[in-house]
């Protein structure tokens, strides 16, 4: 960084304000056969700087500048206000993480402190008073953007060609510098983040956030198969498709899944795309450029897909997504590039899909209801994660997980599950999965009167379970009757066979087709007897 302060002496002259003696001042200096290096002029003080001299020459020149008229007072000082001013300046500069680069009205670069002189791997004379283009090539419309209309583009993702001509990614914002009357554009200045070093802090922040396989309580086989395959696939960055009811903890095998894979380091962004109207959807996924729409945030805004960059973007409820979004959302998976709302360009992503719904997606691209083309797309490494009813061995765990937790965060002491409660959760059909459960539990913490909850304690949803039962009697039922009614025509077709030379003969006796005597044999596995 230039602009070191210059060496000499500086002289502060304070004194009355007043027509003429600034000129009288110079001339005192002038008459001791002396430059002036520097000087600055303001209400009440003139600020002189001249070459060194002997210190017997500089009590001369100040007893001569005191005798001018209004003159109260002439000191020597460090530094012009301005060397001063540019010194903090330098050390702020000197110090701070982020990269600065300070451009004038032609985008050249005037100033770069040594956070960008790393970033970017060159010495200050490969960029100074060279355009910013330079380095920056097409993204520069940005730049330039930014200072014809003044106003502020806060974290734009950049990719450079660095030493070597090696791409790297950085999050850079733009501030226009303006005249004090707003009235003309003075140049640019730029903030350089490190993308993996914003990664590496976000990873920092989200410590305490980490969740890991180890922590999805359970103890059934189906719900360890779950996990292994998840494991398994983790570190790769294929998209995970996660099939399961409400409930059932999509989102905890998707952040185990992100913490697991080689990502970690970077964020881990959900989204219910069921949660959020359409209006708003596709501007919260793509992003958008100011002046896209009414309302739109001055500097426009980055989407999701951005934000997750160099991490994982989690799709929840994608089977809610409008067809609309989902061509877009089908360009954006096959060319791994975004375009915000209102924008031109594209954006460059990098960054892991997992995907989840609790509907049948296969049903519903039959129907038409969802994309073909984005239901394969995202299709990729499906897992399904069973309902609670069908892994009951694991309540028992989880129900004891949910007290202690609930006894945890209200300070209570430790209570017991009873068997009789054991019994009644194991019994309950749960439409609402492990989201249920430990909502009963909470409950049932709250209004037991005791250390001990009892099967009283828990209010189950009982008529819903009554129904599921009649419904699975009903279906037994129905099972049942055709289990009959294919042993009785087997018996049939089967006699008939036996009875006949031909397939043909064997039809006529039954009165029907000869196909359909072929089709009853294929179902039933019979042949003809000769």
């Amino acid at each position: 960084m230039d602009g070191i302060a210059l060496r000499g002496i500086t002289l502060e002259i304070k004194g009355v304000n007043r027509v003429g003696i600034t000129h009288e001042v110079i001339a005192c200096i002038a008459a001791n056969q002396l430059d002036i290096i520097g000087m600055e002029v303001r209400p009440h003080y003139i600020y002189v700087k001249i070459p060194p001299v002997p210190a017997s020459q500089i009590t001369t020149i100040v007893e001569r500048i005191s005798q001018v008229s209004g003159v109260e007072q002439a000191t020597v000082i460090p530094y012009l206000p301005a060397e001063e001013r540019e010194n903090r300046i330098r050390t702020i500069l000197t110090t701070v993480s982020e990269g600065i680069l300070l451009l004038d009205d032609q985008l050249r670069v005037t100033t770069i402190n040594r956070a960008a002189q790393a970033m970017l791997k060159m010495e200050p004379g490969q960029l100074l008073y060279h355009s910013i283009e330079k380095l920056w090539g097409e993204a520069v419309s940005e730049i330039r953007r930014c200072m014809l209309e003044a106003i502020d583009l806060p974290s734009v993702p950049v990719s450079l060609l660095v030493a070597q001509k090696i791409p790297m990614t950085f999050v850079c914002s733009y501030h226009p510098i303006v005249s004090p009357e707003k009235s003309e554009q003075q140049g640019v200045v730029i903030v350089l983040r490190d993308h993996k070093q914003m990664q590496e802090l976000l990873s920092t922040v989200q410590k305490g956030e980490i969740f890991t396989f180890d922590e999805i309580i359970q103890q059934s086989a189906i719900m360890r198969q779950c996990i292994e395959t998840a494991k398994r696939i983790a570190k790769s960055d294929a998209i995970v498709f996660l099939q399961g009811e409400s409930g059932t903890g999509k989102e905890l095998f998707a952040k185990a899944i992100h913490f697991e894979s080689n990502r970690a380091a970077g964020p881990f962004v959900p989204i219910n795309c069921a949660a959020i109207p359409d209006t708003l959807l596709e501007s919260e996924l793509f992003g958008y450029e100011q002046g896209a729409f009414t309302g739109a945030l001055k500097g426009g805004k980055l989407g999701l897909f951005e934000i997750a960059q160099g991490g994982t973007l989690f799709l929840d409820e994608i089977g809610d997504l409008p067809l609309h979004l989902q061509v877009k959302l089908l360009r954006v998976l096959e060319e791994r590039r975004v375009r915000r709302v209102g924008g031109s360009k594209t954006i460059p992503i990098d960054l892991r899909i997992i995907a989840a719904t609790n509907r049948n997606l296969a049903d519903m691209t039959s129907k038409g209801q969802f994309r073909e083309d984005l239901y394969y797309r995202l299709h990729v490494i499906p897992i399904l994660i069973p309902p609670l009813r069908e892994r009951k061995s694991d309540i028992p765990m989880l129900a004891q997980f949910f007290m202690q937790k609930v006894c945890r965060t209200t300070n209570q002491p430790t209570m017991l599950l009873s068997r009789s409660a054991i019994h009644a959760l194991q019994a309950h059909n749960w439409p609402g999965n492990v989201r249920e459960l430990q909502n009963v539990l909470e409950r049932a913490v709250y209004l037991c009167p005791g250390n001990e909850i009892l099967a009283e304690h828990l209010y189950l949803d009982i008529q819903q379970d009554v129904s599921v039962h009649e419904e699975h009697s009903s279906s037994q039922s129905s099972t049942l009757l055709r289990e009959q009614m294919d042993s009785y025509e087997k018996g049939l077709v089967a006699n008939a066979l036996k009875k006949h030379a031909s397939i043909r003969q064997a039809a006529a006796y039954l009165g029907v087709s000869h196909t359909a005597v072929l089709q009853k044999m294929k179902k039933y596995g019979l042949h003809l007897r000769n």
